[in-house]
């Protein structure tokens, strides 16, 4: 592993990026694809890259490049699924966290950012452990000093692979992960754990504030209303938008970057989401229009796709 302050990337990325590639990173981690870049020759993406559904292969392909090293997501089931009906391409694991896409003349690598676990973190709530990817070394270590079960896989912002039994712990900063876990099993004591401060908190409030949000949009159900669809090629489900416009009577809205703002500036009564399903339940305080995500209006459990 390379060390870079305050975190690890694996040594493939050296060898992965270079002038042919692009390396893209998320909002807290562009300092790494700086980095990265400095020393290869590679072209760094400015966008924001909330995931792996974002990857950034219409920017490669337009620069004439042959590859995108991505960098701090991994590769959830769902998004595997998306990106193979999308591009035609192959996705593999190829390590601990890694990933490779094989597109037609383009491929894309996602490679884990690891944060070096702090040197003493406190004993986090009773429950079993969940993680994002940058948080895994952060995981294993608290599982194995204070003996704590923890799940095989790490979890995304659609993705929770395994279901708590008892008391859910998220070791991450802030409410985004734990949120995730309380949206698949509404039931489960969740936790937050952030193993920089050691602050632990419950997502209870949080939640049920949120699900109060959302409630409204059920009320609007059926009047004047648009189908957003996304063009990340891991969120793109354009048929299933064309399917659920044409039986409402509805226009398709296509988008990259789903701001409040934007939602708000397409006048709906009710916006039906088949894009990022946090686009139907982050920033709710900040919206005017009722938002449903395509599983709620499809009456199924929180899911994606």
């Amino acid at each position: 592993m390379i060390e870079l302050d305050t975190v690890l990337v694996p040594d493939e990325v050296l060898e992965l990026a270079g002038p042919d590639a692009m390396v893209e990173a998320p909002p807290g981690f562009k300092w790494v694809a700086l980095e990265i870049a400095k020393r290869t020759g590679a072209k760094i993406s400015g966008r924001p890259v909330w995931g792996s559904c974002d990857v950034g292969l219409a920017d490669a392909a337009a620069l004439g490049l042959r590859r995108v090293v991505h960098l701090g997501h991994g590769v959830p089931p769902n998004i595997a699924s998306i990106l193979r009906a999308n591009t035609r391409g192959e996705v593999e694991k190829i390590g601990v966290d890694a990933y490779r896409l094989a597109a037609e003349r383009l491929e894309a690598y996602f490679l884990p950012v690891y944060y070096k676990p702090p040197v003493e973190a406190p004993r986090p709530p009773s429950g079993k452990l969940y993680f994002p990817v940058p948080y895994r070394l952060i995981a294993e270590r608290l599982s194995s000093q204070y003996s704590m079960p923890m799940a095989k896989d790490p979890i995304t912002g659609c993705w929770v692979g395994e279901r708590p039994e008892g008391a859910a712990v998220v070791v991450a900063a802030g409410y985004f992960y734990p949120l995730t876990l309380k949206l698949f099993y509404p039931s489960a004591e969740v936790w937050g754990y952030d193993p920089f401060s050691g602050r632990a908190f419950s997502v209870e409030e949080r939640y049920r504030k949120l699900a109060g949000l959302k409630a409204r949009a059920y009320a609007v159900e059926g009047r004047r209303g648009l189908v957003v669809v996304s063009r990340k090629p891991g969120q793109m489900l354009l048929k299933r938008a064309e399917e659920l416009a044409e039986s409402r009577g509805w226009a398709v809205v296509v988008l990259d970057e789903a701001s409040p703002e934007l939602i708000d500036d397409l006048g709906a009564d009710l916006v039906i989401n088949t894009a990022c399903p946090r686009i139907g339940f982050d920033d709710l305080d900040r919206l005017r229009t009722p938002v449903l995500n395509l599983h709620e209006a499809e009456g199924r459990p929180f899911s994606y796709p």
